[in-house]
């Protein structure tokens, strides 16, 4: 019955999203509802104690006028490019949107998923870190693809969500973030957000069963808001901008770039690689290549087509590093 009532309050603030300015009576409401007017009634007082503002006009019916700052399917289904009811999965809380996806059985493998949480009580980044991800302070938006792709493309999606976040918040908040090769987003040096892509293979056919990629976005954080193990190497939005973007907005400006990434990559479309060099601060700098307890130092050359870091050793000697971590020295 929550479940019924969740999707009620969806379908009601997307219809009410689609009418701004004029009032939907009831008995069109109850129509495309399915449900009585008492019901709708029942589901527009729900949502007022939430939060939203819904204006009830006698023989007229409702009209939306403002609603809270939540990552919600009826704030954000109206403002994306795809249809994508059924196909938007919203958490108040959750463990990692990650995890969740990996799990998530869905009947539909020709359209994408999206996951996003207000907050996430065991976030994840690279190499099994937790990410740090506060209730209502930030955007965690998970991606499930099932791309019939070579498993070696997957590692480069990344390199797209990555221009995917920068477009999103260009977007929004007209600053200009840095890519850290190859899944850091950057303000002044500081983390903006952090991409962990991750996909699982079929056992017989070797082939790619799905795959997905998670962004977590720091949003409206103050500096004394972060933890004080990460404060000196943290940003976000609000602090790069002078003021956060509604997350609701960001969440739907993020996912209309992260369904044009996914036509981008399996279009190889080379304007991507473009938009990733001329963003990628990594370029150009002395850097250390990680790889388990040893720290090599090199020089960052340039990107390859297929979003590998090209580098030179001081020995001379060049490679390019597909896998592990890249520091900035200096950083």
């Amino acid at each position: 019955m929550l479940y019924d009532i969740s999707i009620m309050k969806s379908k009601l603030l997307t219809l009410l999203s689609q009418s701004p300015h004029a009032p939907l009576s009831g008995p069109f409401l109850s129509r495309e509802l399915g449900v009585t007017r008492a019901a709708v009634w029942k589901c527009v007082q729900t949502l007022q104690k939430e939060g939203y503002e819904i204006e009830s006009i006698p023989r007229k019916g409702y009209r939306l006028i403002s609603s809270p700052d939540r990552l919600t399917a009826g704030n954000i289904l109206p403002l994306l490019k795809k249809n994508h009811e059924g196909s938007l999965l919203c958490f108040p809380s959750i463990s990692s949107t990650n995890d969740h996806a990996k799990s998530l059985s869905v009947n539909d493998r020709s359209q994408n998923y999206y996951l996003a949480a207000e907050e996430q009580s065991a976030g994840r980044g690279r190499r099994g870190r937790s990410f740090y991800s506060p209730p209502g302070m930030g955007l965690y938006l998970t991606g499930l693809y099932f791309p019939e792709v070579p498993p070696t493309r997957a590692s480069r999606f990344t390199a797209y969500a990555a221009v995917a976040v920068c477009r999103a918040v260009e977007a929004l908040c007209a600053i200009t973030p840095d890519i850290k090769w190859p899944n850091d987003i950057l303000w002044q040096g500081k983390k903006l957000c952090g991409i962990l892509t991750e996909m699982a293979l079929e056992g017989e056919s070797g082939a790619i069963q799905y795959l997905i990629c998670g962004m977590g976005i720091n949003v409206s954080q103050a500096a004394e808001d972060f933890p004080e193990d990460i404060r000196e190497t943290a940003a976000s939005l609000k602090m790069a901008a002078g003021g956060a973007p509604r997350r609701d907005s960001l969440c739907a400006a993020l996912i209309n770039e992260m369904d044009e990434a996914y036509r981008a990559f399996l279009a190889e479309d080379p304007a991507w690689l473009g938009y990733f060099e001329s963003h990628c601060l990594t370029l150009g700098k002395p850097v250390y290549i990680l790889s388990g307890n040893q720290k090599t130092p090199a020089f960052s050359e340039g990107i390859s087509t297929d979003f590998g870091l090209r580098v030179r050793y001081e020995d001379g000697g060049r490679e390019t590093v597909y896998a592990g971590e890249v520091s900035l020295r200096g950083f």
